[in-house]
């Protein structure tokens, strides 16, 4: 049984901030853009300092970390998988066993290279390119 795209998707959904991928059940889903936020600070008016974060605190950053660190193809598919999944997360109200089917990486499937890739380009603000994660086992 499919999976309905649309009404999963949480109150905060933001299709104009976010890219589309197709996942492991055919479907499009939109990954949300991680965005850098530069917030001024001020004292009387006049702002005085900045400082700067993304919109999806540091856990973003440990996943991103917990890829490049990893070796084997299935640790590696792993940590994409769990990236994607904190992704989707934020814009869908996904189960464990929804997001089973959605993630299921095909070693040497272009679609599976596709989508891990467009998960790695959009959690690392690359979306213009088309970088894989890895290669066939």
């Amino acid at each position: 049984m499919r999976i309905d795209e649309a009404s999963r998707r949480k109150d905060n959904f933001d299709l104009a901030n976010s890219v589309p991928v197709v996942l492991a059940d055919g479907q499009t889903w939109f990954v949300p853009k991680p965005w850098l936020v530069v917030r001024p600070m001020f004292k009387d008016g006049v702002a005085f300092s900045a400082y700067r974060f993304l919109t999806y605190s540091d856990v973003l950053d440990v996943l991103v970390d917990a890829i490049a660190a990893a070796v084997e193809l299935d640790v590696i598919v792993s940590a994409v998988a769990t990236l994607a999944a904190y992704l989707l997360r934020s814009h869908y109200d996904l189960s464990d066993a929804d997001l089973d089917r959605l993630l299921a990486y095909r070693v040497d499937d272009p679609a599976s290279l596709e989508w891990s890739g467009i998960v790695m380009e959009t959690a690392t603000g690359r979306n213009g390119k088309k970088a894989a994660c890895a290669g066939g086992g």
